[in-house]
């Protein structure tokens, strides 16, 4: 194993800090959380040994995904073509306990983790990953200790606590505080979104 960064690695961690430091809506707490997650991430830590990428049949929908969010303007564009250079080496699965919400969630979603103990670049104290779902489907409320900032890549809508669902747009941004009740839901397109978890005071 190696701390090394591919260039195409690299150019995504580039496009991702771009996104978000750029993105419309990046409030102080965003920017926060920001900057704990990229300043991490200037040092790079071991790489994953190669290992053949996996895919679900829900990864159909993700050219289509890739080739709206690359026609869009701005960071965005930026970070979908940077992503588009990694996705060969990412391992798809569903979410845990994923059978508990029907056929159609099973087989309509998958994330995979491109930072963390299962990514790419393992490490402990950032977790970084995306999300795919086909057209009208909604992922479940759920929650974790860890702050998170969502990059949005497609058309889409989020709620967070009780509040009513908002559209964040292409290149939007989402914040949910630690421990927040949050969800998302596709429309009429596939839903792709990337999403930054501080998970330091996990690794400690």
């Amino acid at each position: 194993m190696t701390s090394f960064r591919s260039t195409d690695f690299q150019s995504f961690v580039n496009s991702a800090d771009t996104a978000i430091r750029q993105g419309p809506r990046a409030d102080g707490r965003m920017r926060a959380a920001a900057d704990r997650i990229f300043s991490a991430l200037q040092t790079p830590s071991t790489q994953a040994e190669h290992t053949e990428a996996t895919q679900l049949p829900v990864c159909s929908h993700l050219p289509a995904a890739l080739a709206f969010a690359r026609r869009q303007t701005g960071p965005a564009a930026g970070l979908a073509e940077a992503f588009a250079g990694i996705v060969p080496r990412l391992n798809w699965k569903v979410r845990a306990g994923a059978e508990k919400h029907g056929e159609q969630f099973m087989r309509g979603h998958a994330n995979a983790t491109i930072i963390g103990d299962e990514g790419i670049e393992i490490r402990r104290d950032v977790r970084v990953g995306v999300s795919l779902m086909a057209p009208h489907l909604q992922y479940p409320d759920h929650r974790h200790p860890p702050e998170e900032i969502y990059v949005v890549l497609s058309e889409g809508e989020w709620r967070q606590a009780d509040n009513p669902w908002h559209a964040p747009g292409t290149g939007g941004l989402v914040y949910n505080q630690p421990n927040i009740l949050h969800a998302m839901r596709s429309m009429e397109q596939p839903l792709l979104a990337i999403w930054f978890l501080w998970t330091e005071a996990d690794a400690t």
